[in-house]
């Protein structure tokens, strides 16, 4: 199964660039902090919504990565001009606000940055500091950069899909296998369970069950609550095709086996049935994950996710595109989109050519191509 993915993924460059671009993101995320030139909650003062500074060429440091000052010049608008001759060169691994690094060691090590001065508390920039700050994606209201706030917003929009899908699969497994095996009234009622399920629109109802619950809950009860509902919603499209195939499955001379053996059901259906089904749980949950990243950013987008201080993609959204005419002003709020965008379709483009492996149809048709 691993080489035919590595066989398909070498022959679709569009899988092959998405698999980069999924790698690259998620160890991103993984050394959130090492990876940004500045911590989250970092504080550039006067310079609320900077725009993006990088270049790579000046006639005073010539071809290098290197930030160019600039001048606010119109506050009502937030208007900002350039300072001919006022470069600064961006450099690899330098000292900026101290962090803890996954909570083990504490360093002051970025990945990349000016070397920009802060004061005692770490997080805010002293003004008159000889080095200007590198905003990659520009500033949000408050003047901290949003490239730092997008990588670490990734944390809680890229885990929920992977928390989220593990749970709505186990209880998909555990439902449908069930209801496969034995059949009868069980298969009917939880069948039925959740085709009720089904019939109300996912949206409306993931938005009803998070509007009735709490709403003075801190970001990590607000993880898992979002993760929960997402998971109710989303397993019984799951449950019904494992229910298929495990009522097919169950015939099997090998199932008769175990079932002489006096094994339990619930461990049957978890080492007889489901590893008959690895390719069609594989498919799953690379077309599943994108559904739980996005609801997570609708919720959070309706300010019925994320909350303060915590950061996800949609609440970058939230917070920052309130109007059309901030959109029109600052048009940079929109990366947390392009990023989600990017996300999605990398995890479609895998999700369906994982799809296309597991169909035994595609791979006659291919070796009849050949």
């Amino acid at each position: 199964m691993v080489k035919r993915i590595w066989i398909g993924i070498r022959h679709r460059p569009v899988a092959f660039i998405s698999l980069i671009v999924l790698i690259v993101l998620y160890l991103s995320m993984i050394l959130a902090e090492l990876a940004t030139p500045y911590n989250a909650d970092t504080v550039f003062r006067d310079h609320s919504y900077h725009p993006p500074n990088l270049t790579l060429y000046s006639s005073e440091l010539g071809f290098r990565p290197q930030v160019q000052e600039r001048v606010l010049v119109d506050q009502l608008n937030w208007r900002y001009a350039r300072v001919r001759g006022e470069y600064h060169p961006v450099r690899l691994f330098v000292r900026g606000p101290t962090y803890r690094m996954w909570g083990l060691f504490e360093t002051n090590i970025h990945l990349f940055g000016t070397n920009v001065p802060y004061g005692e508390d770490g997080r805010t920039w002293v003004d008159g500091g000889r080095n200007y700050p590198v905003f990659l994606l520009g500033a949000d209201h408050m003047g901290r950069d949003l490239f730092t706030r997008v990588i670490h917003g990734s944390r809680i929009s890229l885990t929920i899909g992977f928390v989220g899908i593990a749970i709505s699969l186990t209880l998909a497994i555990i439902l449908g296998g069930l209801a496969g095996y034995y059949g009868g009234m069980l298969d009917w009622l939880l069948m039925r369970f959740a085709e009720f399920v089904i019939l109300i629109p996912g949206l409306y109802l993931i938005l009803f069950l998070r509007s009735v619950l709490s709403h003075d809950l801190d970001p990590g009860q607000s993880f898992i609550l979002i993760t929960v509902i997402l998971s109710f919603v989303g397993w019984p499209g799951s449950a019904r095709l494992i229910r298929g195939m495990a009522h097919s499955i169950k015939r099997e001379d090998f199932i008769t086996a175990a079932e002489l053996d006096s094994i339990p059901p619930l461990v049957i259906v978890f080492r007889q049935i489901v590893p008959q089904m690895a390719s069609i749980l594989i498919v799953s949950v690379a077309l599943g994950i994108p559904s739980f990243i996005l609801g997570e950013t609708v919720l959070s987008y309706l300010g019925l996710g994320v909350v303060d201080p915590a950061v996800s993609w949609g609440s970058l959204l939230n917070r920052e595109i309130s109007t059309l005419n901030n959109l029109t002003r600052f048009p940079w709020f929109l990366w947390p989109g392009v990023f989600l965008i990017v996300t999605t379709l990398a995890f479609n483009f895998i999700g369906d050519l994982l799809r296309d492996i597991a169909d035994p149809y595609y791979r006659e048709r291919r070796l009849e191509r050949r």
